[in-house]
């Protein structure tokens, strides 16, 4: 019986490896550009409805876009201001929490050592921490200082307006670059790309801030500390599926516990967590997104630790929409629709 082999050419399973370094290698180097761009059009997808808004009622289309920014950037400014000032004190506060943490395991493992006989041999006074500054380098490394966040932020103002103002221009520029001849296949893909990416981004995000504005209200009936800065960092957490909204919880219990040192307060926060998580997770954002993105869980959870080991916290917020952008295109482009199929989730086959 001849059997015969078949091989695969060297260079279909090195150009792809290439690529993908090739296009890492310059995000990382070209981040203080290209993060700003993506927020910019982040933005300008959420704001657009608004500016769409002020346009029904007369208003001229360069000065809606305008007064979409000014009250944007304004509350957004104030938010910032009051998470700054939050997050610099539970910053500081840290060492304190966690070191509160590990007296309370050292206590628990001295007064049940007949059950650990091992844990004599641990001095867990080692693991206490004087300053977390290490941790915050990290997660604001893209904010190397003052003047830099202010460049990136004057940045993203301008390119969100370019976008908004010009977006009917650039549109027409995306389908001439299709060629004359598909003009019309163009403008479909590119209207479909454009109602499910907004749609998805709108939900997303607003189901994320609904949740993040309600989860500090609810901190703050509780008496919580921090419920500024801890509410809507369980609302950022809650872009990352599955894992997200579980990491979200953790600070907050772990807050009140040393915080009131009583269980009720934690059995009220955790009652909280679920109720509005298994709400908005379940219910809510599966019935506002139907069947707009189908995304397979392993290659989003990929995603967010690819982005973020990329560019840092700010990756986990983009992760998302990037990967969501990526399988619309995908599906849309016959020779990257393989792609698209390994990101989509149970049941879909592409377009």
């Amino acid at each position: 019986m001849n059997q015969y082999r078949q091989y695969l050419p060297l260079q279909n399973l090195a150009l792809p490896f290439i690529g993908v370094a090739a296009v890492t290698a310059f995000l990382y180097f070209a981040s203080p550009i290209v993060i700003p761009l993506i927020i910019a059009v982040s933005l300008a997808y959420i704001l657009s409805p608004a500016v769409s808004l002020l346009k029904k009622i007369k208003i001229p289309h360069a000065l809606a876009v305008i007064l979409v920014l000014i009250i944007s950037f304004f509350i957004i400014g104030i938010i910032g201001y009051f998470l700054f000032v939050q997050a610099n004190s539970l910053v500081q506060d840290l060492p304190l929490y966690w070191n509160t943490i590990v007296d309370f395991t050292a206590k628990l493992l001295n007064q049940y050592k007949e059950f650990f006989p091992q844990a004599e041999d641990f001095d867990l006074r080692s693991f206490q921490l004087q300053d977390f500054s290490g941790v915050t380098k990290y997660l604001f490394r893209g904010i190397s200082s003052t003047v830099s966040f202010l460049f990136s932020l004057l940045l993203i103002l301008f390119l969100t307006f370019f976008i908004l103002n010009d977006q009917n221009m650039l549109k027409q520029k995306l389908i001439r670059a299709f060629g004359r001849s598909k003009e019309k296949a163009g403008s479909d893909i590119l209207e479909k790309i454009n109602r499910q990416i907004r749609g998805f981004i709108l939900v997303k995000f607003g189901t994320s801030f609904g949740l993040a504005i309600i989860l500090t209200v609810g901190l703050l009936i509780i008496g919580v500390n921090y419920a500024y800065i801890l509410g809507p960092l369980a609302g950022v957490l809650n872009l990352i599926p599955y894992v997200g909204p579980i990491i979200g919880a953790f600070p907050p219990l772990i807050v009140a516990a040393v915080q009131f040192k009583a269980l009720m307060p934690v059995i009220w926060v955790l009652v909280l967590f679920l109720v509005l998580q298994n709400l908005e997770g379940n219910i809510i954002t599966p019935k506002l997104m139907g069947d707009k993105l189908n995304l397979s869980p392993l290659a989003v959870l990929v995603s967010v630790m690819f982005w973020t080991w990329l560019w840092g916290a700010i990756g986990i917020v983009l992760a998302i929409p990037i990967t969501a952008s990526v399988k619309v295109i995908c599906d849309h482009v016959e020779t990257l629709q393989p792609i698209g199929i390994l990101l989509g989730g149970k049941g879909d086959k592409g377009f």
